[in-house]
């Protein structure tokens, strides 16, 4: 069973369109095909802002076209990574969850996770991956994500789509396997 995982920082679209150009073939590399993907680790810190953008990841999951994909939280406790013994329990946890099929998406959260993931990937031989968003996308997702109301949120996590969360992703992402 390959999985994905995922660091995740303020910004929830990150991870969903690494997933869908994943599942799609839709990514640079030498020989693109698509990748079947059954679950996403999705390890991020304790911090209020990522705990809503998990909850956000959440909705985009079940209301724009990953209900067949199992979406797992591993919240550290943790705000950021401060100190060496948190940049090792981040890649310990990222390295626990990983084989050599697996894909690792550094795309979210702050420079230490990203080298925490990549180091983990690379120790199991697994594939990273990446996906690019324009700044100007993220800015304005990050605007739209704003107008969302906790029990929008909710709503969405249950799969019930009062609002359209699919507007927090970018249709212009572009998505690289790295290794």
């Amino acid at each position: 069973m390959v999985k994905l995982v995922s660091t995740l920082g303020t910004s929830p679209g990150g991870v969903f369109e690494t997933f869908m150009n994943l599942r799609q073939g839709n990514y640079e590399a030498d020989n693109p095909v698509p990748v079947d993907v059954k679950v996403v680790y999705v390890i991020r810190t304790s911090d209020p802002a990522v705990e809503r953008a998990f909850r956000l990841l959440k909705a985009i999951f079940a209301c724009c076209g990953g209900r067949d994909v199992e979406v797992v939280g591993i919240p550290l406790n943790m705000n950021d990574i401060n100190s060496r013994s948190d940049y090792i329990q981040f890649r310990r946890e990222v390295l626990s969850r990983i084989s050599s099929e697996d894909y690792v998406d550094f795309t979210g959260g702050r420079k230490a996770m990203s080298v925490a993931a990549v180091m983990a990937a690379r120790q199991r031989e697994a594939h990273v991956i990446t996906s690019i968003i324009p700044q100007s996308d993220y800015n304005e997702i990050q605007n739209r994500m704003k107008n969302f109301r906790d029990e929008d949120i909710s709503a969405g996590e249950r799969g019930e789509c009062r609002v359209d969360f699919c507007t927090l992703t970018s249709r212009n992402v572009k998505t690289i396997l790295l290794e």
